[in-house]
This record gives C-alpha cells, structure tokens and sequence, in this order.
C-alpha cells in the first residue's frame, strides 16, 4: 500500500532504517535527516541518474561542484537577498504561519477558520550564518 501522505512515508522510511532524524538521540533536529545504509544506497543512485540525465546526457550543460555558503557579496549581487523570498501571512487567533500563495483565501486562516489574518509580506528564506572570510 502506498504512503498517502509526506508523514507516512517518512515514518516507512525511518521503520526501514534509510533515514533518521539528526540528532534524534538529543532530541532530534526538526527537517534534519541522517541516511541509514539503505538510504545513502538510495540518495547515491538518484544522484547519478540525476547527473547522468542533466550532465552527460546533454550538450549545453556542464557539471560542477561548488561550496554551498559563499562570499557575502555572492548572494546580493545574484539576487538571491532581495527575491529568495515566499509570501507569508500569520494568524493572530492560532498563531500559525502560512504561505500566502497556498492558502485558499488570504483572508481566512485554512487552519482555524479566523479572519485575523496579517497582511501578506514578503519572508526571506535566505538563513543567517556567520563566516569569517579572510577577517571580514
């Protein structure tokens, strides 16, 4: 039987040992995930097809390996600080947060029904990390 739902399937996975929550045995890390034996198994092989069929399998693209966290510099001028952003809304009754673009009615809490709803704004996904770059 199919997972029906994201929390089946992770559930699936834990029970079959592909992964496990980081740090689960300090109380764990929420989104965090280690790869148990199957699972980097799996994270391994998706990868290479992925590559195969984005790198090797066409003309106009060539592979590359770069560090994730950049010079300060990198991430304004590519843009990324001014549009790496999801509109949000949060509501005053059940105090939940919400992406504004999937709710039915930006007005109406898809949660609790309540009309106390905030404006939507604009909530940068960027994650603030601290680097020294050559003293900076």
């Amino acid at each position: 039987m199919p997972a029906k739902t994201m929390d089946e399937l992770v559930s699936l996975c834990k029970r079959r040992g592909f992964i496990f929550q980081g740090s689960e045995i300090y109380g764990g890390m929420q989104g965090a995930y280690d790869y148990g034996p199957l699972g980097i198994e799996l994270k391994n092989n998706l990868k290479a097809a992925w590559w195969r069929s984005m790198v090797y399998e066409r003309d106009d693209v060539e592979g590359l390996d770069a560090a994730i966290i950049q010079n300060k510099h990198v991430y304004k001028y590519s843009g990324h600080e001014d549009t790496f952003t999801d509109p949000m809304v949060d509501c005053h009754e059940c105090k939940s947060r919400m992406r504004a673009d999937h709710m039915k009615d930006i007005k109406i809490c898809d949660n609790c029904g309540s009309d106390k709803v905030t404006e939507p704004r604009d909530f940068n996904l960027m994650f603030k990390t601290n680097v020294d770059f050559n003293g900076e």
